[in-house]
Parts: structure tokens; sequence; C-alpha cells
């Protein structure tokens, strides 16, 4: 809920820059944005239902992004996203035989569009709205197939999405960034963008 009221605030932010900036000089820009993000949603929602005790390692999300700004405050694109997890199925309990060990990734493509709410010389805050889809996969190594089944789910696409606000630190060309938000990209991100080709129209 504290996510969902930070990004109502940002987007709120938002509606009077948007407006101002019908007034400004128009400039077209691209950039492209690399992080890491912890706790995104397809390691919780995503896991099949196995009744065995299991530990979970979770590595967190890696998201590549690209977008085209048609001014200061709207840009468009896509995001790219990769989750992967392995998890240890035992027995009735940590210290018990082991049953398997299941090897999941989840891979989303989603479409995006960037309000910058607040453009300032070193600083940006904008929000962020993602959706698509999203593709995972099982690799399962049964250590006791003859004792214990693990029957692997039959879905293996779903919808994906995000929705976030972030601040950026930097320059018109360079900026590490910090992102809260909910959805594949995690609750919480780190990462670095670069802009490039700008110029006046």
């Amino acid at each position: 809920m504290k996510n969902i009221l930070l990004i109502i605030l940002a987007l709120a932010l938002c509606l009077p820059t948007l407006a101002q900036e019908q007034d400004n000089e128009r400039h077209v820009s691209n950039e492209i944005a690399l992080s890491y993000g912890v706790h995104p949603i397809s390691g919780d929602d995503y896991l099949p239902s196995v009744p065995y005790s299991y530990y979970l390692d979770k590595v967190g999300a890696f998201s590549g992004s690209y977008t085209h700004f048609f001014n200061k405050v709207v840009g468009v694109g896509g995001t790219y996203c990769f989750d992967y997890r392995e998890i240890d199925y035992r027995y009735h309990g940590t210290n018990n035989p082991l049953v398997c060990n299941l090897y999941e990734s989840c891979h989303s493509l989603m479409g995006h569009v960037k309000l910058n709410c607040i453009n300032k010389k070193h600083f940006t805050l904008y929000v962020k709205a993602d959706a698509g889809l999203c593709f995972w996969g099982y690799k399962l190594e049964e250590f006791q197939p003859d004792v214990f089944g693990v029957n692997l789910p039959t879905k293996h696409c779903c919808f994906a999405w995000q929705a976030a606000a972030g601040v950026e630190v930097g320059n018109d060309r360079i900026a590490g960034f910090l992102q809260w938000g909910v959805g594949m990209e995690g609750n919480y991100s780190l990462g670095i963008r670069y802009k490039f080709k700008n110029r006046a129209q």
C-alpha cells in the first residue's frame, strides 16, 4: 500500500508539469537503462504448488529498458526483465531427505509509459507503468523420483506489469536511479540510465 500511495503522489506531481510542457520547446531524446530489483512479484506469485517443505533462493530481477521521449516529460518504450530462482524441496522439514531441486526462470516483455514529473539539471522525479507478458520455464532435478513425485505446472505464460515511481540523480546524459514500485522489476530497484541523441525541434 505504501508503494502505491507513493506512485499516486508522484503521478499527481506530473500533471502540472505535463501541462507546462505544451508551451515549452520540444525535445526528442532516447534513453536506455539497466537495473537490479528485489522482491519482484514473479518470485512470490508464480511458484509451483508442491506439498513439501522448501528452501527458496531468490536472485532478484535484472531489467533493461529503452524509452523514446517525445518531449521533456512523456516517453514510451519497452522493458525486459529476467528473474531466476532455485528451490530445494525436502520431505517434512529442512533436515529431512531432499526431494528435488527446481530451477525456475521468468522472462518478462512489457511496453511502458514514462512521465518525468520534475526535471531539474541534476535531478528528475518520474513515474512509470508497464504491461506485457511473462514467460517462465522449469528445470527439475529429481533425486528420489520413485519415492517422491513433483508435478510441474502446465502454464508457462501470464500477464506481466509494473507500476513505479523513481528518482534520477546525474545529468542529461548519465544518471543513477532509485525506483520504488510493484511488479516484475521489483519493489526496489537500483540502476543507471544513459540518454542520447538530444535535439531541439
